[in-house]
């Protein structure tokens, strides 16, 4: 082995040189915003948590948790435990309305959906191979599957067709058929559904032709829904509700050992914390692979101990969940206001998740000439909200198709919202001054 800088070695040298989270968001996360004890500290706009809802999670884990000393041990293995996985379970067959019942044996535990996408890789693909995933996309994925398993992501751009319409199928096709000729071998698509970062659901439809179209070519489907249940506003003709992959009947679209579930505590319970996901999957030779692996990506006995006090109360949850929806609607409304009221264009029929995708590029001078121009100042138009304490995400990380479009996550205190989004438009206005001088 040859050694390099550091005295480490090339594939360490590698990570040394590239994406480091720490570096990237200290600054954010070591100073956050408090309206009394830290006016002048950064509003996340960035981090999707469930802001509005972690009191009542809180409230509701210091009542109900209750700790023994076997909790302080190893526990049942790194596996999950079968209180766990039995609570997951029902959780499952209740709020999924899965066509056949899942059973706790499906599913494996792990400290966060990152760990879950890393072990997929593993599993599924050999280093070169690539996933699909549509633009944008959830900016995770690509470095999930790329940083230790070597899986390569390709895009589906699809330019003026709506991606949660059938017509959204020719562009799959295409992006496959380019990999193949480019000499990846494709081997899943990761559907993110309810969609981070468009906030949309995907029809049943679509659902059963992106199945089908996985069958056609042999491939995983990987279905992220870790916002199934924050879908927030199903009342307008255009809301599509959510719907899971596991309601159908997959051996009529594709093959059931080919289609895995990611959910996670993170979103839907405002529990980021406690770093609980877990995967469904008929395909027990890959949970068996996957259980090789999952040592590394433990969770531990008093994480699993609260989580499954969380999922074993369904009539908390119908009642969390409902007043969540309910927050998220009025977060929803304020953006759209405020966005209005400056004549920001936005995905208006989005109506899930904790966020809305809005396009900033008129501002930037996007002519839709000069791409290289509009991604420069899409950049600086961030550094420029970065000077001001406000971090909102922008389109170029998360693979979008053209500049100008962010990220925003509204599920904050209406007050944060308001000054976040003051800073961001200060943001703006120094920057149109700079550019017309």
């Amino acid at each position: 082995m040859t050694l390099v800088k550091g005295h480490l070695s090339k594939r360490g040298a590698e990570l040394a040189q590239g994406e480091n989270y720490r570096e990237k968001f200290k600054a954010i996360l070591d100073d956050p915003y408090d309206s009394v004890k830290n006016p002048d500290g950064f509003i996340n706009f960035g981090t999707a948590e469930n802001y509005v809802m972690r009191n009542e999670a809180r409230d509701f884990s210091n009542k109900q948790l209750e700790l023994s000393s076997k909790d302080f041990s190893y526990g049942e293995g790194p596996w999950g435990t079968e209180r766990l996985r039995q609570a997951t379970a029902k959780h499952f067959n209740t709020f999924f309305k899965p066509s056949t019942a899942v059973l706790p044996e499906d599913f494996i535990i792990a400290n966060g959906v990152v760990s879950l996408c890393e072990m997929l890789g593993w599993a599924i693909g050999d280093p070169g191979n690539c996933i699909i995933l549509t633009r944008p996309s959830y900016q995770a994925f690509p470095p999930d599957f790329r940083t230790k398993a070597k899986i390569r992501s390709q895009f589906v751009e699809f330019g003026t067709t709506d991606q949660f319409s059938l017509a959204c199928i020719p562009h799959y096709e295409h992006t496959i058929q380019q990999a193949l000729k480019s000499g990846m071998t494709p081997r899943a698509i990761v559907l993110c559904n309810p969609h981070n970062p468009l906030g949309k659901c995907y029809p049943p439809a679509t659902v059963k032709a992106l199945m089908s179209l996985c069958k056609r070519h042999n491939l995983h489907l990987i279905s992220d829904e870790v916002y199934a249940l924050s879908v927030y506003d199903t009342s307008k003709e255009h809301s599509v509700p959510f719907t899971s992959v596991l309601s159908f009947k997959e051996d009529e679209h594709m093959d059931r050992e080919m289609v895995h579930v990611l959910y996670s505590m993170s979103k839907d319970f405002a529990a980021a914390g406690i770093r609980i996901a877990m995967m469904h999957t008929r395909n027990q030779q890959l949970l068996r692979a996957m259980l090789s692996m999952n040592q590394f990506h433990w969770s531990g006995a008093v994480l699993e101990k609260l989580a499954a006090e969380i999922l074993e109360h369904e009539e908390w949850i119908t009642s969390f969940v409902a007043l969540s929806k309910k927050r998220l609607l009025q977060g929803s409304a304020l953006i759209r206001r405020i966005l209005d009221e400056r004549a920001v264009p936005y995905l208006e029929d989005a109506n899930a998740g904790f966020f809305i995708w809005a396009d900033f590029g008129k501002f930037l001078g996007d002519d839709g000439n000069d791409v290289e121009d509009g991604w420069r100042r899409e950049g600086e138009l961030l550094k420029a909200a970065m000077e001001r304490k406000v971090y909102i995400t922008p389109g170029s990380i998360v693979a979008a198709e053209r500049p100008g479009f962010f990220r925003i996550v509204f599920s904050q205190e209406p007050s944060v919202t308001e000054e976040g989004m003051e800073r961001v438009f200060e943001a703006v206005e120094s920057l149109q001054r700079v550019w017309r001088t």
